[in-house]
């Protein structure tokens, strides 16, 4: 099996030339960057379904929890409700113990 080796035509016919577009992208303020972000975001978001968006929220918390200090986990837990956090801790830890226990 031979290799082809393609080198461009040094003697390009006009259509040849017409056939290759040069694309150049405009670089945008740091302005104009924000909305377009926004409004791909909010296209994005447009088209999910609610399972979708579900399972996506769902991702973003747990890596931002999951990188968060136990502390910070605390007071966020807190103040979503107060005894939350103790409850979550004591199911966690009695799962702990029953697994220890069946082993």
């Amino acid at each position: 099996m031979t290799k082809k080796l393609f080198i461009a035509n040094p003697n390009a016919t006009d259509s040849e030339l017409d056939a290759k577009v040069i694309i150049k992208h405009p670089q945008l303020t740091s302005q104009q960057h924000n909305e377009l972000v926004e409004q791909y975001v909010e296209l994005v978001v447009d088209n999910m379904d609610t399972k979708t968006m579900m399972e996506y929220i769902t991702d973003d918390l747990r890596c931002h929890f999951e990188s968060v200090s136990q502390h910070e986990l605390k007071d966020e837990i807190d103040n979503f409700d107060e005894v939350l956090y103790d409850e979550l801790v004591e199911n966690i830890q009695i799962t702990d113990l029953m697994k220890e226990v069946d082993q």
